[in-house]
């Protein structure tokens, strides 16, 4: 009941200030209440969601670097943050990420979400639309594993669940399988069946794209020994995309271990609607290049640096 006062109490006000254009000492003269608590009440309500600020940019105005990404790999958006010294980077990166995702969210919306540090900082900053109902999230790779820390399936998950209200589903399996035989077992286990169901039926992908090294969370976490390593780096290997480990034209590296990897492949995965990667670092630049290559992304989110670096990554593949 307490709760219920609290949240009317917060429509209320949020209502006077950004519907009525009451000022915030007013209000507080016509809800008994002091300005600060005013004030205070009002930044609830836009972290809990009950009031969404939103700049619509009719012009779609685009940087001169946004513009070059998209129109290079016809992208439907490029969304390139500039340098913030005062704000950490990837926690900036996530930020313009989960914004674009907001903006296209709809009642019944399934997305369809990798694993690692970048898609848990997104998931921290995800924000509550009571407005929308049916939303879904479900994992698009395999991350059970040693060191599950590394991976946090369980934790994007409770955080989609969490602060942005969806129906959230782990794929209790790991990435990487050690036969093609268990992977087809596991595939078909009514459980991981089920969420290989709503990751075929989204429409949109969040997901990123992962380094390639000793340092990668698929190395890191168990799923992949330091033979294989070094044999998908003489295949060309630059990283993974939702564990599928790729070359810089976003080609399979190892058919073999494909076989075994247990994710939404990656010929579904180019058909959805909405394939946002969202990256940022030096140690990406390649596996970034590959997916766009490869025409598994149509939403690139990075920052200034990390495209600059992709670009002259690029102007040096060319000339090769």
């Amino acid at each position: 009941m307490k709760n219920m006062k609290r949240q009317r109490l917060l429509v209320q006000i949020a209502k006077l200030y950004y519907e009525e254009g009451y000022g915030q000492e007013k209000i507080s003269q016509i809800l008994d209440l002091s300005r600060p608590y005013v004030s205070k009440l009002l930044n609830a309500a836009r972290e809990e969601g009950i009031v969404r600020i939103q700049v619509i940019d009719p012009l779609n105005v685009e940087s001169a670097l946004e513009q070059e990404f998209r129109e290079r790999f016809g992208l439907l958006k490029a969304i390139i943050v500039p340098r913030d010294n005062e704000v950490d980077s990837l926690t900036h990166v996530a930020e313009a990420g989960v914004r674009y995702l907001d903006s296209i969210l709809e009642d019944g919306s399934v997305i369809a979400t990798s694993w690692g540090r970048t898609l848990h900082a997104c998931s921290r900053v995800l924000t509550a639309r009571p407005d929308l109902r049916d939303l879904v999230s479900a994992q698009i790779c395999g991350g059970v594993s040693d060191v599950s820390h590394t991976v946090y399936a369980s934790d994007i998950a409770k955080n989609f669940s969490r602060n942005l209200g969806t129906s959230a589903y782990t794929l209790t399996a790991p990435a990487v399988v050690g036969s093609r035989e268990v992977g087809d077992l596991l595939k078909n286990d009514l459980t991981v069946a089920r969420v290989f169901h709503y990751t075929n039926e989204a429409k949109i992908a969040l997901f990123t794209a992962g380094a390639f090294g000793m340092g990668s969370a698929l190395y890191r976490a168990g799923f992949l020994n330091e033979k294989e390593m070094h044999q998908l780096e003489k295949r060309g290997a630059v990283g993974d995309v939702c564990s599928h480990v790729i070359n810089i034209n976003g080609e399979i590296c190892d058919n073999e271990l494909d076989e075994r990897t247990i994710a939404l492949p990656l010929d579904v995965l180019k058909k959805k609607e909405f394939r946002i990667c969202v990256g940022e670092g030096f140690g990406k630049v390649d596996s970034m290049i590959g997916a766009l290559r490869g025409g598994l992304v149509n939403v690139l989110v990075t920052n200034e640096e990390t495209a600059e670096r992709m670009l002259e990554r690029l102007d040096s593949l060319s000339v090769r």
